[in-house]
């Protein structure tokens, strides 16, 4: 059964009193964003098993609805942007350190700073009523990630292949809190979109990147 605290905290919001258990939980969906060609993706619409999606790029598993027997309450959400090092549908992931040849373009940066500072993330439950409407991206930092530090080294020609160049960054500061919860009921219709409004751009390196989008809360189920 759920602990008292917990009860109370979300005794409100509960259709079913019966829930067994409730525990810490994130839900996560994964799309591309195609450079100078994206304006709007839907998560939390294709299911693990269905499009290609395995559970790395998401643990949904009915298209935008909770399983049976579940109930999740959202206090948090973050985004997760990784920079690509391809053109194209398909994303293919880019390094955070690069050698060499790989030297002259060193985008990763700047591909955060286009996504981070554009955009406006929308969270909708039902038939199209918005809870949450935000942004732009980079204040939705993500909890956890690689911690580097920019850098660059450049050796002679004679030592070309001690040539390397960091400049991986990742969106940092307080994380985007729900208050009060925003609670999704058992055969609930729901969805996060992420729009462009103003059109179409270019990413500084024009490789598709990949966004992931989490929401945090508990899940209550049978």
């Amino acid at each position: 059964m759920p602990s008292p605290n917990v009860q109370r905290r979300f005794q409100q919001k509960l259709t079913d009193p019966n829930y067994k258990e409730s525990l810490r939980y994130a839900l996560y969906d994964t799309l591309s964003f195609v450079s100078n060609n994206t304006t709007k993706l839907k998560f939390f619409a294709t299911p693990a098993g269905q499009g290609g999606k395995t559970k790395e790029d998401t643990n949904l598993e009915l298209s935008g609805q909770l399983s049976k027997g579940q109930k999740f309450s959202a206090d948090c959400i973050e985004i997760r942007i990784r920079p690509g090092s391809a053109a194209g549908a398909a994303y293919v992931r880019q390094q955070p350190s690069l050698l060499v040849v790989a030297l002259a373009v060193p985008n990763f940066m700047n591909d955060m700073w286009a996504l981070g500072t554009r955009g406006v993330l929308r969270f909708n439950i039902g038939s199209g009523k918005t809870y949450l409407e935000d942004g732009p991206l980079e204040i939705f930092p993500p909890v956890s990630g690689l911690l580097s530090f920019p850098a660059a080294a450049f050796g002679t020609a004679a030592a070309a292949t001690n040539e390397f160049t960091s400049d991986y960054a990742r969106y940092v500061g307080r994380p985007y809190f729900l208050a009060p919860e925003v609670p999704i009921e058992e055969n609930s219709n729901f969805n996060v979109e992420l729009g462009w409004d103003a059109g179409a751009f270019a990413l500084p390196s024009g490789f598709t990147a990949q966004i992931q989008v989490r929401l945090l809360g508990i899940l209550f189920r049978n």
